[in-house]
């Protein structure tokens, strides 16, 4: 099912493994809980069933997967960073997660069909190859059982009022993010075109901050983890810190709002 070496599609995770990282994973895990249940409930699984969270971090949905195939049925997580793993089977024994094992690696692009449901959620905008990971997923997925990704769009990620600071930013850090941005556009036809599947179904949905939520500055933090790249790209440290406080007195304001990336949400069945 999994191999421990690189594969073509395992792409670093740029964003790395800090404890500050491990502490923003869980807060996001948090926030995004409620949408996940909602794509879970959408899923009708067999039972019992056998699950994969594929890139599940320190935690991911394993939980929810979890309840969602019962106590007969079994859950893997399957990470290819050795901390992530560490980190998310701390979390399985927090939470006592008794059918739930965890596995470091990644999938085989010619696995046997072992799981009901394969599942990634923001792995494929890390990834320089997307669409290797989605077929990946469907070799491991058996027939009749269900592919799920839920990824974001920059696209809707936008600060109200408007502000050149961080537009500028926006647009220097796309590129050196380490994958496709706007990938959560395109998850339906990933999923009918890289992974065969057919009932293929989307959702989504989107946040809003102030500033009193730290989320609103995530676009400030972002910049800040890929400094060394921005940089290298020819961006004056100056310049970089001119906009980086222009923008953090903007997003200070109370009356700034900022609407997160849309999260998408797709998932199909296999023949």
């Amino acid at each position: 099912m999994t191999r421990p070496a690189s594969a073509p599609h395992d792409s670093p995770y740029l964003l790395g493994a800090s404890s500050a990282e491990h502490r923003r994973l869980l807060a996001q895990g948090t926030l995004l809980r409620e949408a996940a249940q909602h794509l879970l409930g959408r899923l009708p699984l067999p039972a019992p069933a056998r699950a994969i969270d594929v890139g599940c971090g320190p935690l991911g949905i394993l939980d929810l997967l979890s309840d969602t195939v019962g106590p007969h049925g079994t859950v893997v997580g399957l990470d290819n960073n050795e901390q992530m793993i560490i980190w998310a089977r701390q979390s399985i024994a927090q939470l006592g997660l008794a059918n739930v094992t965890t596995t470091l690696g990644t999938l085989q692009g010619d696995s046997q069909p072992a799981f009901d449901l394969t599942h990634c959620r923001l792995l494929l905008i890390n990834s320089t190859d997307p669409a290797a990971i989605v077929a990946s997923m469907a070799a491991a997925t058996r027939p009749g059982g269900w592919i799920a990704v839920q990824e974001y769009d920059w696209a809707t990620w936008h600060c109200d009022p408007p502000h050149p600071a961080w537009d500028t930013l926006k647009t220097l850090l796309a590129p050196v993010f380490g994958g496709d941005v706007h990938i959560g556009a395109r998850l339906a036809s990933l999923l009918r075109d890289a992974a065969g599947c057919q009932d293929v179904h989307t959702a989504a949905h989107a946040h809003y901050w102030r500033a009193a939520n730290p989320c609103q500055r995530l676009l400030l933090h972002f910049v800040d983890l890929f400094d060394e790249r921005l940089r290298a790209c020819g961006i004056a440290p100056h310049t970089l810190a001119t906009l980086k406080r222009e923008l953090g007195d903007h997003l200070a304001h109370p009356a700034t709002v900022v609407r997160e990336s849309l999260l998408v949400q797709a998932w199909g069945r296999k023949p």
